[in-house]
């Protein structure tokens, strides 16, 4: 009898052992869950960190940019408005179409960069909404009831300094590199210029004149006068633009902005 209750107590005793021994694997097994859970929870959390800090380095930047190009001082307005913006070099003629995207990496020094690995810039410019009104092929222009004063008012609003055009648009595009992450910015922005009149044609000729700010136009290269009197008909009036000398030029944001995420 004594053996048989030995004999069923060690039967015990080694199942309990088994029963131990799962419960410490099952409890490792946890523990290892646990720990890969923290350590991929730990890597989002800091890659939605590094996301974070690329998009709050790509749009600070760009924010300075923009404060930049209303700066006529300002080095990056000094290139856009005497360089990128007239010269053909970046695409053909800027009032008539839209160019390719042209890309610069920028030097890191602070100012928005700190931190960046790469930052770089790149810029796009198309004809503006009112491009189209500055006569390049002479064949624009307004026809006015010279019957009355009204065009005198007309005409000398074109020459006042705070007559703007908005003649481009300007893509620029900040796209931030840290980290193997990588933000881009766009902002695009309406240009406003005032541009002087060079001269004036008037009707279907080709020829040049001067406007005396009262009824006369003066042939630019001497010959006729164009006189217009308060019985006339309905004439057409158009103003060239000098395009060549552009004056009191600012920025505004248009209505396209895009943030872009990349892999």
């Amino acid at each position: 009898m004594c053996r048989k209750v030995r004999s069923i107590l060690q039967g015990k005793q080694g199942l309990s052992m088994i029963l131990v021994l799962c419960m410490g694997a099952l409890f490792a097994a946890l523990s290892a869950a646990l720990v890969y859970a923290a350590s991929v929870l730990t890597a989002n959390a800091n890659r939605q960190l590094l996301e974070q800090e690329v998009y709050q380095l790509a749009t600070s930047f760009s924010d300075i940019l923009g404060k930049q190009l209303n700066d006529s001082d300002s080095e990056f307005a000094t290139f856009i408005n005497n360089t990128y913006m007239r010269s053909e070099y970046y695409g053909k003629n800027p009032f008539e179409e839209e160019t390719e995207a042209k890309t610069f990496e920028a030097a890191l020094s602070g100012d928005g960069s700190d931190g960046a690995d790469t930052i770089k810039i790149t810029l796009r410019r198309r004809p503006g909404e009112e491009a189209e009104k500055l006569n390049l092929n002479g064949s624009i222009g307004q026809s006015v009831d010279t019957s009355d004063k009204s065009w005198q008012q007309l005409l000398n609003s074109w020459q006042d300094e705070n007559y703007k055009l908005v003649d481009l648009q300007l893509d620029v595009t900040v796209t931030v590199e840290k980290g193997g992450e990588s933000f881009a910015y766009t902002v695009t922005y309406d240009r406003a210029v005032h541009y002087a009149v060079s001269y004036y044609t008037l009707d279907n000729d080709t020829a040049q004149y001067k406007w005396d700010k009262n009824n006369t136009f003066n042939a630019v290269n001497g010959g006729s006068t164009v006189t217009i009197d308060a019985n006339g008909t309905s004439r057409k009036i158009v103003p060239h633009f000098d395009t060549a000398d552009p004056q009191s030029i600012t920025y505004t944001r248009g209505v396209k902005q895009k943030t872009t995420a990349q892999e």
